[in-house]
Protein backbone atom coordinates (compact mmCIF):
# COMPACT_ATOMS: atom_id res chain seq x y z
CA UNK A 1 0.00 0.00 0.00
CA UNK A 2 1.33 3.42 -1.02
CA UNK A 3 0.52 6.76 0.62
CA UNK A 4 0.00 9.32 -2.15
CA UNK A 5 -0.40 13.07 -1.64
CA UNK A 6 -2.14 14.84 -4.52
CA UNK A 7 -1.88 18.61 -4.91
CA UNK A 8 -4.88 20.16 -6.65
CA UNK A 9 -6.98 17.25 -5.43
CA UNK A 10 -10.26 19.11 -6.00
CA UNK A 11 -9.62 19.34 -9.74
CA UNK A 12 -10.76 17.02 -12.51
CA UNK A 13 -7.57 14.94 -12.56
CA UNK A 14 -7.17 15.03 -8.77
CA UNK A 15 -10.61 13.56 -8.11
CA UNK A 16 -10.28 11.02 -10.91
CA UNK A 17 -6.91 9.71 -9.75
CA UNK A 18 -8.01 9.68 -6.11
CA UNK A 19 -10.93 7.40 -6.95
CA UNK A 20 -8.63 5.13 -8.95
CA UNK A 21 -6.04 4.86 -6.18
CA UNK A 22 -8.55 4.36 -3.36
CA UNK A 23 -10.20 1.57 -5.33
CA UNK A 24 -6.84 -0.20 -5.48
CA UNK A 25 -6.25 0.09 -1.73
CA UNK A 26 -3.80 2.99 -1.61
CA UNK A 27 -3.86 5.74 1.03
CA UNK A 28 -4.51 9.21 -0.39
CA UNK A 29 -4.07 12.65 1.13
CA UNK A 30 -4.88 15.86 -0.69
CA UNK A 31 -4.00 19.53 -0.87
CA UNK A 32 -6.04 22.32 -2.42
CA UNK A 33 -6.77 26.01 -1.96
CA UNK A 34 -10.47 25.08 -2.06
CA UNK A 35 -11.88 24.01 1.29
CA UNK A 36 -12.92 20.34 1.50
CA UNK A 37 -16.65 21.04 1.85
CA UNK A 38 -16.54 23.53 -1.04
CA UNK A 39 -14.48 21.29 -3.28
CA UNK A 40 -17.27 19.31 -4.92
CA UNK A 41 -15.39 16.10 -4.11
CA UNK A 42 -17.98 13.38 -3.38
CA UNK A 43 -18.49 12.77 0.34
CA UNK A 44 -17.50 9.12 0.06
CA UNK A 45 -14.16 10.18 -1.44
CA UNK A 46 -13.55 12.92 1.14
CA UNK A 47 -14.34 10.51 3.96
CA UNK A 48 -11.77 8.05 2.59
CA UNK A 49 -8.88 10.56 2.51
CA UNK A 50 -6.13 10.16 5.05
CA UNK A 51 -5.79 13.95 5.32
CA UNK A 52 -6.93 17.09 3.50
CA UNK A 53 -4.55 20.06 3.56
CA UNK A 54 -6.50 23.24 2.90
CA UNK A 55 -3.62 25.44 1.79
CA UNK A 56 -1.58 26.67 -1.14
CA UNK A 57 1.38 24.74 -2.52
CA UNK A 58 3.47 27.80 -1.68
CA UNK A 59 2.75 27.11 2.01
CA UNK A 60 3.46 23.39 1.86
CA UNK A 61 5.94 22.25 4.51
CA UNK A 62 8.05 19.14 4.94
CA UNK A 63 5.91 18.18 7.93
CA UNK A 64 2.91 17.93 5.60
CA UNK A 65 4.74 15.20 3.67
CA UNK A 66 5.74 13.02 6.60
CA UNK A 67 4.74 9.43 5.86
CA UNK A 68 4.00 10.21 2.20
CA UNK A 69 5.55 7.89 -0.41
CA UNK A 70 4.50 9.59 -3.66
CA UNK A 71 3.63 13.22 -4.40
CA UNK A 72 1.47 13.97 -7.44
CA UNK A 73 1.66 17.65 -8.40
CA UNK A 74 -1.54 18.52 -10.28
CA UNK A 75 -2.15 21.98 -8.77
CA UNK A 76 -1.85 24.69 -11.43
CA UNK A 77 -3.49 27.53 -13.26
CA UNK A 78 -4.50 25.17 -16.03
CA UNK A 79 -6.07 27.33 -18.74
CA UNK A 80 -4.36 28.71 -21.83
CA UNK A 81 -6.75 31.69 -22.19
CA UNK A 82 -6.08 32.82 -18.62
CA UNK A 83 -2.38 32.69 -19.41
CA UNK A 84 -3.02 35.56 -21.83
CA UNK A 85 -5.28 37.61 -19.56
CA UNK A 86 -3.35 36.91 -16.32
CA UNK A 87 0.25 35.98 -17.14
CA UNK A 88 1.56 37.08 -13.72
CA UNK A 89 -1.00 34.98 -11.88
CA UNK A 90 -0.17 32.05 -14.16
CA UNK A 91 3.52 32.34 -13.32
CA UNK A 92 2.86 32.69 -9.59
CA UNK A 93 0.44 29.80 -9.50
CA UNK A 94 2.50 27.44 -11.64
CA UNK A 95 6.17 28.25 -11.15
CA UNK A 96 6.31 29.57 -7.58
CA UNK A 97 3.85 26.95 -6.34
CA UNK A 98 5.96 24.22 -7.94
CA UNK A 99 9.00 25.64 -6.17
CA UNK A 100 7.08 25.37 -2.90
CA UNK A 101 6.35 21.69 -3.50
CA UNK A 102 9.96 20.92 -4.39
CA UNK A 103 11.32 22.78 -1.38
CA UNK A 104 8.96 20.87 0.93
CA UNK A 105 9.99 17.57 -0.65
CA UNK A 106 13.73 18.27 -0.57
CA UNK A 107 15.57 15.81 1.65
CA UNK A 108 12.59 13.54 2.32
CA UNK A 109 12.66 9.78 1.56
CA UNK A 110 10.03 9.92 -1.18
CA UNK A 111 9.68 7.14 -3.74
CA UNK A 112 8.54 9.56 -6.48
CA UNK A 113 7.42 13.13 -7.02
CA UNK A 114 5.40 13.34 -10.22
CA UNK A 115 4.67 16.48 -12.25
CA UNK A 116 1.56 16.94 -14.37
CA UNK A 117 3.12 18.79 -17.28
CA UNK A 118 1.34 19.52 -20.55
CA UNK A 119 1.47 18.91 -24.26
CA UNK A 120 1.27 22.70 -24.45
CA UNK A 121 5.05 22.88 -23.97
CA UNK A 122 5.03 22.16 -27.71
CA UNK A 123 3.63 24.61 -30.23
CA UNK A 124 4.73 24.14 -33.83
CA UNK A 125 6.46 20.76 -33.64
CA UNK A 126 9.65 19.96 -35.48
CA UNK A 127 8.37 16.44 -36.22
CA UNK A 128 5.41 14.15 -35.56
CA UNK A 129 4.56 12.18 -33.55
CA UNK A 130 6.04 14.18 -30.68
CA UNK A 131 8.17 11.99 -28.46
CA UNK A 132 9.80 12.63 -25.08
CA UNK A 133 12.99 13.98 -26.69
CA UNK A 134 11.28 16.69 -28.74
CA UNK A 135 12.57 20.21 -27.86
CA UNK A 136 10.11 22.44 -26.05
CA UNK A 137 8.66 25.06 -28.42
CA UNK A 138 6.50 27.19 -26.11
CA UNK A 139 3.93 29.36 -27.84
CA UNK A 140 2.01 31.16 -25.09
CA UNK A 141 2.47 32.26 -21.44
CA UNK A 142 0.75 29.16 -20.09
CA UNK A 143 2.97 26.79 -22.06
CA UNK A 144 6.05 28.67 -20.88
CA UNK A 145 4.95 28.27 -17.25
CA UNK A 146 4.59 24.50 -17.73
CA UNK A 147 8.03 24.28 -19.33
CA UNK A 148 9.46 26.16 -16.34
CA UNK A 149 7.83 23.63 -14.03
CA UNK A 150 9.71 20.89 -15.86
CA UNK A 151 12.99 22.79 -15.61
CA UNK A 152 12.53 23.20 -11.85
CA UNK A 153 11.82 19.49 -11.45
CA UNK A 154 14.99 18.62 -13.36
CA UNK A 155 17.05 21.13 -11.37
CA UNK A 156 15.94 19.60 -8.05
CA UNK A 157 16.51 16.11 -9.40
CA UNK A 158 20.08 16.94 -10.38
CA UNK A 159 20.89 19.11 -7.37
CA UNK A 160 19.16 17.24 -4.55
CA UNK A 161 18.39 13.82 -5.97
CA UNK A 162 14.60 14.25 -5.87
CA UNK A 163 13.02 11.18 -7.53
CA UNK A 164 11.11 13.03 -10.21
CA UNK A 165 8.80 11.75 -12.95
CA UNK A 166 7.29 14.05 -15.60
CA UNK A 167 3.98 13.22 -17.28
CA UNK A 168 2.88 15.26 -20.29
CA UNK A 169 -0.84 15.06 -20.97
CA UNK A 170 -2.72 16.29 -23.99
CA UNK A 171 -6.37 17.37 -23.81
CA UNK A 172 -8.11 15.24 -21.16
CA UNK A 173 -11.90 15.03 -21.41
CA UNK A 174 -14.78 13.00 -20.02
CA UNK A 175 -17.35 13.11 -17.18
CA UNK A 176 -16.31 15.64 -14.56
CA UNK A 177 -14.07 17.52 -17.00
CA UNK A 178 -13.12 21.14 -16.56
CA UNK A 179 -15.71 23.49 -18.04
CA UNK A 180 -13.09 25.75 -19.63
CA UNK A 181 -11.90 23.08 -22.08
CA UNK A 182 -13.22 23.67 -25.59
CA UNK A 183 -14.77 20.20 -25.89
CA UNK A 184 -16.99 20.84 -22.88
CA UNK A 185 -17.88 24.35 -24.07
CA UNK A 186 -18.95 23.00 -27.44
CA UNK A 187 -20.98 20.07 -26.11
CA UNK A 188 -22.67 22.21 -23.48
CA UNK A 189 -23.63 24.85 -26.06
CA UNK A 190 -24.81 22.29 -28.62
CA UNK A 191 -27.05 20.48 -26.15
CA UNK A 192 -28.67 23.85 -25.39
CA UNK A 193 -29.41 24.32 -29.09
CA UNK A 194 -26.72 26.93 -29.67
CA UNK A 195 -24.16 27.35 -32.42
CA UNK A 196 -20.48 26.97 -31.60
CA UNK A 197 -17.36 28.97 -32.42
CA UNK A 198 -14.10 27.44 -33.60
CA UNK A 199 -11.02 29.63 -33.21
CA UNK A 200 -8.90 28.77 -36.23
CA UNK A 201 -9.59 25.13 -37.01
CA UNK A 202 -6.60 23.66 -38.82
CA UNK A 203 -4.51 23.40 -35.63
CA UNK A 204 -4.58 19.89 -34.20
CA UNK A 205 -5.07 18.16 -30.86
CA UNK A 206 -4.60 14.64 -29.50
CA UNK A 207 -7.50 14.21 -27.03
CA UNK A 208 -7.46 11.43 -24.44
CA UNK A 209 -10.41 10.13 -22.44
CA UNK A 210 -10.12 10.57 -18.69
CA UNK A 211 -10.14 6.90 -17.68
CA UNK A 212 -7.25 6.19 -20.05
CA UNK A 213 -5.25 9.12 -18.67
CA UNK A 214 -5.90 8.08 -15.06
CA UNK A 215 -4.80 4.54 -15.90
CA UNK A 216 -1.43 5.90 -17.00
CA UNK A 217 -1.05 7.93 -13.80
CA UNK A 218 -2.01 4.94 -11.66
CA UNK A 219 0.61 2.86 -13.45
CA UNK A 220 3.29 5.45 -12.63
CA UNK A 221 2.32 5.41 -8.95
CA UNK A 222 2.56 1.61 -8.84
CA UNK A 223 5.63 1.19 -11.06
CA UNK A 224 8.97 0.31 -9.47
CA UNK A 225 10.89 3.54 -8.88
CA UNK A 226 13.92 2.36 -10.84
CA UNK A 227 11.75 2.07 -13.97
CA UNK A 228 10.28 5.57 -13.92
CA UNK A 229 12.36 7.98 -11.83
CA UNK A 230 14.18 10.51 -13.99
CA UNK A 231 11.87 9.80 -16.94
CA UNK A 232 9.35 11.73 -19.03
CA UNK A 233 6.21 10.07 -20.41
CA UNK A 234 3.88 11.39 -23.09
CA UNK A 235 0.32 10.31 -22.26
CA UNK A 236 -2.50 10.73 -24.76
CA UNK A 237 -4.48 8.68 -27.27
CA UNK A 238 -1.79 8.94 -29.92
CA UNK A 239 -3.94 10.25 -32.78
CA UNK A 240 -4.02 13.69 -34.42
CA UNK A 241 -7.32 15.52 -35.04
CA UNK A 242 -7.91 18.94 -36.55
CA UNK A 243 -9.82 21.15 -34.12
CA UNK A 244 -12.46 21.75 -36.81
CA UNK A 245 -12.88 17.98 -37.22
CA UNK A 246 -13.38 17.59 -33.44
CA UNK A 247 -16.07 20.28 -33.63
CA UNK A 248 -17.77 18.45 -36.49
CA UNK A 249 -17.76 15.17 -34.54
CA UNK A 250 -19.23 17.02 -31.53
CA UNK A 251 -22.08 18.36 -33.70
CA UNK A 252 -22.83 14.93 -35.17
CA UNK A 253 -22.71 13.26 -31.74
CA UNK A 254 -25.18 15.79 -30.30
CA UNK A 255 -27.49 15.74 -33.34
CA UNK A 256 -29.80 12.92 -32.09
CA UNK A 257 -30.76 15.15 -29.14
CA UNK A 258 -31.44 18.28 -31.21
CA UNK A 259 -34.28 19.46 -33.40
CA UNK A 260 -32.01 21.32 -35.83
CA UNK A 261 -28.43 21.26 -37.06
CA UNK A 262 -26.28 23.90 -35.30
CA UNK A 263 -23.77 25.98 -37.19
CA UNK A 264 -20.02 26.06 -36.68
CA UNK A 265 -18.90 29.69 -36.81
CA UNK A 266 -15.27 30.57 -37.40
CA UNK A 267 -13.14 33.03 -35.43
CA UNK A 268 -9.47 33.99 -35.72
CA UNK A 269 -6.78 31.81 -34.20
CA UNK A 270 -5.74 32.58 -30.66
CA UNK A 271 -2.24 34.07 -30.53
CA UNK A 272 0.40 31.44 -31.24
CA UNK A 273 -2.01 28.67 -32.31
CA UNK A 274 -1.88 28.97 -36.08
CA UNK A 275 0.28 26.13 -37.33
CA UNK A 276 0.17 24.29 -34.01
CA UNK A 277 0.00 20.51 -34.31
CA UNK A 278 -0.30 17.87 -31.61
CA UNK A 279 0.15 14.14 -31.94
CA UNK A 280 2.06 12.30 -29.23
CA UNK A 281 4.09 9.17 -29.42
CA UNK A 282 2.89 6.95 -26.58
CA UNK A 283 5.32 4.14 -27.36
CA UNK A 284 7.49 4.79 -24.29
CA UNK A 285 4.46 4.77 -21.97
CA UNK A 286 3.26 1.61 -23.69
CA UNK A 287 6.64 -0.09 -23.35
CA UNK A 288 7.57 0.97 -19.80
CA UNK A 289 4.17 1.35 -18.12
CA UNK A 290 2.04 -1.06 -20.12
CA UNK A 291 -0.21 1.86 -21.03
CA UNK A 292 -2.77 1.21 -23.75
CA UNK A 293 -5.65 3.70 -24.26
CA UNK A 294 -9.00 2.04 -24.90
CA UNK A 295 -11.60 4.76 -25.50
CA UNK A 296 -11.87 6.27 -28.99
CA UNK A 297 -12.75 9.93 -29.49
CA UNK A 298 -16.26 9.07 -30.72
CA UNK A 299 -17.00 6.80 -27.77
CA UNK A 300 -15.48 9.26 -25.32
CA UNK A 301 -17.59 12.13 -26.67
CA UNK A 302 -20.74 10.01 -26.46
CA UNK A 303 -19.99 9.21 -22.81
CA UNK A 304 -19.31 12.87 -22.09
CA UNK A 305 -22.58 13.88 -23.74
CA UNK A 306 -24.46 11.37 -21.56
CA UNK A 307 -22.85 12.91 -18.48
CA UNK A 308 -23.72 16.46 -19.50
CA UNK A 309 -27.31 15.49 -20.26
CA UNK A 310 -27.89 13.61 -17.00
CA UNK A 311 -25.73 15.44 -14.45
CA UNK A 312 -27.40 18.20 -12.43
CA UNK A 313 -24.11 20.10 -12.21
CA UNK A 314 -22.95 19.59 -15.81
CA UNK A 315 -26.16 19.62 -17.81
CA UNK A 316 -27.53 22.38 -20.05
Amino acid sequence: MTHVLITGIAGFAGVGLTKELLARGHDVSGLDIIGPLQSGIPDEVLDSLKKYHWKSCQDLRSDDLQGVDVVIHFAAQADVPMGFSSPRWTVENNILATLGVLEAAKGLPLEKIVLASSGNVFGRPLYLPIDEKHPQTCHNPYSASKACQELLFWAYHRSYGLPIVIMRNGIVYGPGMRREIFIYKWLHALLRGKDIIVEGGAQTRDPCYASDTMDAWRRVVEAPADKVVGEIFQVSYGKEYKVLDIATICVRSCQPFLSHTPKIDNAPYRPGEEGQRECFSIEKARRVLGYSPQISLLEGLQRTIDWIRTSKTAGP
